[in-house]
């Protein structure tokens, strides 16, 4: 077992990269959703009804963005998890072992150790 490993190679480090643009572009749109806040809040201050929020055309919509943000967050994360269990497994660690690592429990490891099932194709 060793400490280096060809990071040309290395499938988790390739997720970790994804994670990382994942994150930084989460940062820009969570700021853009601070901003749709302030101006839901602004509006619901100077008496606008939910509705009238809501349904305005220049309205944003804030949870639709925390949706998106969390939903690429969760993809990312689950890959470089996979990932992660993967490399462990390969440098010899035991299921056990790698669960704390990764916080999740040894059945999950296994599940994420699993090769996955093709994905059907949408008509």
């Amino acid at each position: 077992m060793t400490d280096t490993a060809n990071p040309e190679q290395d499938v988790a480090v390739e997720a970790l990269n994804t994670l990382s643009g994942v994150t930084a572009s989460s940062i820009e749109g969570l700021s853009e959703v601070h901003s749709q806040l302030t101006q839901v809040r602004r509006r619901r201050r100077r008496g606008w009804s939910w509705r009238r929020i809501i349904s305005a055309d220049d309205s944003p919509n804030p949870l639709a963005g925390v949706t998106a943000i969390a939903a690429s967050l969760a993809i990312a994360s689950a890959e470089f998890r996979r990932a992660l269990a993967h490399a462990l497994r390969k440098e010899g660690l035991q299921l056990i072992k790698i669960a704390p690592l990764l916080d999740v429990s040894r059945q999950r490891v296994g599940a994420l150790l699993r090769p996955r099932r093709p994905s059907s194709p949408t008509s």
